[in-house]
């Protein structure tokens, strides 16, 4: 039985990380394109050590950086697109490997803008599936959004960064455990808006 939005955000912290980070993992899967979901830089520093190390690990062929939205970054104000990939390339990926997408402003418009890419690189011939790199906690809605969003033909799977070391702080600091609570709220949304499966996300 599927569980309504205030009962979901009274659990205890731990109930909440465990319910979002439930059944995300990193299968090993590879696939010639991954595509880089944007942040703040201190969490998309996070997103390009794991990216460049898939890269690194041919695992990825080309990377595709997405995010419009501007942040300050050494000084700058940038979009996430670009400064990821200065980013990835501080992690050695090769800048021929990166592919920018510099509109997206949400996790939705990720998923159209770069299906839009990808498909004007490829026209989507011999692609059927595309790796999603993002943060854990930011996964399970991501693929949700992916299969709605992306060219129905291409088949998204997760590939997200490991989880930071220091569980507690989770547990323990209001805006990580704000993070959840936002989290939560945007999966009960896709749930009740019928873009994801009744109880796929938030129950399963």
């Amino acid at each position: 039985m599927s569980r309504g939005l205030t009962e979901l955000l009274c659990m205890s912290a731990d109930d909440k990380l465990e319910l979002v980070l439930r059944g995300i993992e990193d299968t090993g899967k590879s696939c010639e394109y991954g595509l880089l979901l944007g942040s703040n830089p201190d969490v998309a520093e996070h997103r390009c050590e794991w990216a460049a190390r898939l890269y690194s690990a041919q695992r990825a062929k080309y990377i595709i950086a997405s995010g419009g939205v501007y942040h300050e970054y050494k000084g700058r104000s940038m979009k996430e697109c670009d400064f990821m990939a200065e980013m990835l390339v501080e992690n050695g990926v090769p800048s021929d490997a990166i592919i920018l997408e510099d509109g997206a402003q949400t996790t939705k418009e990720n998923m159209i803008l770069g299906g839009l890419v990808l498909n004007r690189k490829t026209k989507l011939v011999g692609v059927d599936e595309i790796m999603i790199i993002s943060s854990p906690w930011h996964m399970k809605r991501s693929l949700a959004i992916a299969k709605c969003f992306l060219p129905r033909k291409i088949v998204p799977f997760g590939s997200p960064a490991p989880f930071p070391e220091d569980k507690a702080l989770w547990l323990s600091d209001a805006a990580h455990i704000q993070i959840l609570d936002n989290e939560i709220r945007y999966m009960k949304r896709l749930e009740d808006n019928g873009m994801a499966e009744k109880n796929s996300l938030l129950d399963g």
